[in-house]
C-alpha cells in the first residue's frame, strides 16, 4: 500500500468515525440540547439543529464510505467535500458537542484531498470547482432552512439543500437538472419575501446550469484503482 492508498484509507476510517460521532452529537443536540446549553451552544431551536446535524453527519458517513470503493480523482474530491463541508458547517449547529466529530471530519477531508497525485488533483479542481461551489451553496441553504420559520418551509429548505448539494454529481444531465431545480426554486418561492434565499437560488442556477453540459469520458487515472485491489 503506497502513500496515496494509505491516505485514502485513513480518510475513509477517520471520516466514518467522525460521521458516526456526528450522528451521536446530533441526537444529543435534538434530545438534550435544551438541558445541556454549555455543550449544545445555547441554541434557540436545538431540535431542528440536531436533526440538521444528523443529516449532515449522514452525508459525511456516505462520503467516507465512498472512499472504500473505486474512486476517480473527481469522486475523491467530491467525497472530500462531503467530509469538509459538514465538518465545518456543524460547528454552528452542534456547539461543543461537535468539536471532536468536526475535527475528525476535517482531518478525513484533508487526507482525502491529498490521497492522489497533486497534479491531477489540481486539474480536477480547475475543471470541477463550479460543481464544488454548487454543493457548498446547498449546504448554506440547509443552514438557512433551519431558521426559515414554519415546519413546511423548513422541510422544503432542508430537502432543497440536500438536492442542491448533490445536484452536480449524478452522471445523467437530466437528473442533475431536476436536482438543481428542486434545490433552488421551491425554497426561493416559499421565502420570496427574503433577500438571501432568492439570491442564493439565482446564484446557484447561474453557477449550476453550466455544469449540465456533457462530461468528457476519460480513462481512469492510476489513483482510481480500487483500494481493495491495491497492494
Amino acid at each position: 500500500m503506497n502513500r496515496w492508498q494509505q491516505n485514502q484509507h485513513i480518510a475513509s476510517v477517520v471520516g466514518l468515525i467522525g460521521g458516526a460521532l456526528g450522528v451521536v452529537a446530533g441526537l444529543l443536540q435534538a434530545t438534550l440540547g435544551s438541558h445541556l446549553p454549555d455543550w449544545s451552544g445555547h441554541k434557540a431551536d436545538p431540535v431542528a439543529l440536531g436533526l440538521l446535524t444528523i443529516l449532515l453527519s449522514a452525508i459525511s458517513v456516505l462520503s467516507a464510505a465512498a472512499l472504500r470503493r473505486d474512486v476517480t480523482p473527481g469522486r475523491r474530491l467530491a467525497a472530500a467535500a462531503g467530509l469538509l463541508v459538514p465538518g465545518s458547517l456543524c460547528f454552528s449547529t452542534g456547539g461543543a458537542l461537535w468539536y471532536l466529530p468536526g475535527l475528525l471530519l476535517f482531518t478525513g477531508g484533508v487526507y482525502a484531498v491529498i490521497a492522489g497525485d497533486a497534479l491531477r488533483t489540481r486539474e480536477v479542481v480547475a475543471t470541477m470547482w463550479w460543481h464544488l461551489l454548487v454543493s457548498v451553496l446547498g449546504a448554506f441553504e440547509l443552514l438557512m432552512a433551519v431558521s426559515a420559520g414554519p415546519t413546511v418551509t423548513i422541510a422544503v429548505g432542508v430537502l432543497g439543500g440536500v438536492a442542491l448539494a448533490v445536484a452536480p454529481w449524478p452522471p445523467a444531465w437530466r437528473i442533475r437538472l431536476v436536482l438543481l431545480l428542486i434545490g433552488t426554486l421551491p425554497f426561493a418561492i416559499l421565502t420570496w419575501w427574503s433577500v438571501a434565499a432568492p439570491v442564493l437560488a439565482v446564484l446557484a442556477l447561474a453557477i449550476g446550469l453550466p455544469t449540465l453540459r456533457p462530461r468528457d469520458v476519460r480513462p481512469a487515472p492510476p489513483d482510481a484503482v480500487p483500494v481493495a485491489a491495491r497492494g
